[in-house]
């Protein structure tokens, strides 16, 4: 099993409130940039937690690699 993408930026994963909070903002077409700002967090923390969510939209990094 593969580590979280923010663990391995050595980013905690924030609380699953937190969490909730950053998945509903997604889906109300706030931006990944915005969210992190807003919530004090890491832009990569919040790609991974709507990764994690599968709602992101945006290239992964390994796609972006290929």
């Amino acid at each position: 099993m593969s580590k979280p993408a923010s663990l391995n930026y050595g980013i905690p994963f924030p609380e699953e409130e937190k969490k909730r909070i950053v998945v509903n903002l997604y889906e109300s077409g706030i931006g990944e940039e915005f969210i992190a700002m807003q919530l004090d967090l890491e832009i990569p923390t919040v790609i991974s937690i709507l990764i994690e969510y599968n709602i992101y939209k945006g290239k992964v990094e390994e796609e972006i690699a290929k």
